[in-house]
């Protein structure tokens, strides 16, 4: 649409621009999408294109988690949910397995696949921030494997530091809030302004970050109800950050406040990535042809897809040890690489099935 048929931007610098912004701390398709905004009509239409992008999703999400109260003070609604978890799986495995097959071209593409996996594996439960460091690490790792390229190229910019003095320091009071007060619309606000400026690759990624701490650390949502939001997201047109409304919703649990948490969690996850686009954005013309770069994006590309498989993994070992939900999970799978298909007819039938089974 944009590049064929709008004629915006041409198909190798939005190529470039995915690329760049996967790379990038926070959601990347609307930090390419934001980018384009400011490409095409500057920072006004930048901060135009995201709401236009997201607020409807942040919305609809934080409505559902409201919904997902209700359900649960009403149990005849309880079916709705039974195979949602296992559907959510089989969109982890799904993505797992596409994003698998685009990076992996070479031996040592491989190689550092599974070094990255076992890592993920092993240490990924420690702390929320194994996997931004794993990204990074994954990145370097493959800037040392291709070394062999020596070429340099001057980078020609002029920084606008304040807009990366201004993220630095939020996330510095963002700290320190998050551990001299206690407050439940505050922890919300910490917390996902946190995971907006410690992900890098986009939705996909922050998964395994928020079950980590979300669920497993703090115990604001079960990890049920996680799953089951997560899967609904898929779809709900707009970016997959704004699951954050869907699960800061959620855990007021009925309170007068939860429209409001959903609300500040959705912005909160976006506010670091959509101020570093301004960052970046200039920096982007300055460092197109820079090869360094695009090996450390290589890098990050392929721990992301590990770190995608192993979240499938471990999410698999915690579902109900049930036949009917494997096979959700293997049908659902399936039907997602056929691309036949469309997401939310299988959300639909997962909650019909519910009803049925």
């Amino acid at each position: 649409m944009l590049v064929n048929k709008k004629k915006y931007i041409s198909e190798e610098e939005l190529t470039e621009m995915i690329g760049l912004y996967a790379l990038v701390p926070g959601p990347s398709s609307s930090q390419t999408i934001t980018a384009i905004g400011y490409y095409v009509g500057g920072k006004l239409l930048a901060i135009l294109t995201f709401l236009v992008w997201a607020l409807p999703a942040i919305i609809v999400m934080t409505l559902i988690g409201m919904f997902f109260t209700f359900i649960a003070t009403n149990h005849a609604w309880e079916p709705v949910l039974i195979y949602l978890p296992a559907v959510a799986i089989s969109f982890i495995i799904y993505a797992a397995i596409t994003l698998s097959k685009k990076v992996l071209k070479v031996k040592i593409d491989i190689i550092l696949y599974v070094v990255m996996l076992i890592l993920g594996v092993l240490f990924t439960n420690l702390s929320i921030w194994i996997v931004p460091l794993l990204l990074i690490l994954g990145g370097l790792s493959y800037v040392v494997f291709k070394i062999s390229d020596k070429r340099t190229e001057k980078l020609e910019y002029k920084p606008k530091w304040l807009i990366l003095i201004i993220v630095v320091l939020l996330a510095l009071v963002n700290e320190i809030l998050s551990q001299t007060l206690d407050n439940s619309i505050l922890n919300i606000y910490t917390s996902f302004y946190r995971y907006g400026y410690s992900v890098i690759g986009g939705g996909q990624i922050v998964v395994p970050l928020m079950i980590t701490d979300l669920v497993n650390n703090q115990s604001i949502i079960s990890l049920n109800d996680f799953l089951a939001g997560y899967a609904i997201d898929q779809a709900i047109p707009g970016p997959l950050f704004s699951f954050a409304s869907f699960v800061s919703a959620r855990s007021f649990d009925g309170s007068s406040h939860s429209f409001v948490a959903g609300m500040i969690g959705g912005f909160s996850i976006f506010l670091p990535g959509i101020l570093l686009v301004f960052f970046i954005f200039p920096l982007w013309k300055a460092s197109r042809r820079m090869p360094l770069m695009k090996r450390f994006l290589t890098g990050v590309s392929i721990t992301a897809a590990s770190l995608i498989v192993m979240t499938a993994i471990n999410q698999l070992l915690k579902l109900e040890v049930d036949y009917k939900i494997y096979a959700v999970v293997v049908v659902s799978t399936l039907l997602l690489l056929s691309k036949k298909v469309p997401a939310p007819i299988i959300i639909l039938l997962s909650m019909l099935l519910g009803f049925i089974v």
